[in-house]
């Protein structure tokens, strides 16, 4: 029994032509979005975000109380305070250091001491920043809290794949 006597249409297969041509018109579309994406990347870069402007946004998501608006300007002006000071006393440091290894015989005992002290005014920060971020934490309820550890660790997991980025 034929498909016309059954009461069907015959199918209809697609000519070797007309299936080239189909696939190559989704090549040429997708190859297109490709390089409309890749220019858009190039052509549009990301907008550099400021610590101050990350805090004022990650504030504005915490629909933070008065009181702990006041709080929390307080960890910011600090936070920035703080990583002022610390860039201040260890840059000359690293410097200092730097210059003894462009040395012609450096004085590795000096260069070692250097990033010893280098790292040891960067630990005492850590410790300071850690205790003012344990003491924000505190005055957050658990909802606010976890927004706030959330957007730090995302911002840091971005800062990562930056550098890592950058380093490839």
């Amino acid at each position: 029994m034929t498909t016309a006597a059954a009461g069907m249409s015959p199918t209809r297969r697609w000519s070797r032509p007309r299936l080239i041509v189909a696939l190559l018109a989704v090549s040429v579309a997708l190859n297109l979005c490709f390089v409309a994406g890749a220019a858009w990347t190039r052509l549009k870069p990301p907008a550099i975000v400021t610590t101050s402007e990350r805090f004022h946004r990650l504030a504005q998501s915490l629909d933070l109380s008065p009181q702990q608006q006041g709080v929390f300007d307080q960890y910011v002006a600090d936070m920035l305070a703080r990583s002022n000071r610390v860039r201040l006393a260890t840059e000359p440091l690293m410097d200092e250091a730097w210059a003894e290894i462009t040395r012609p015989d450096p004085d590795q005992a000096r260069v070692l001491q250097l990033l010893d002290d280098f790292s040891t005014e960067r630990r005492e920060v850590w410790h300071e920043a850690i205790g003012a971020t344990l003491s924000l934490l505190a005055t957050l309820t658990p909802e606010q809290k976890a927004k706030f550890l959330a957007a730090e660790r995302d911002w840091r997991m971005a800062g990562r794949r930056h550098r890592a980025a950058e380093s490839r």
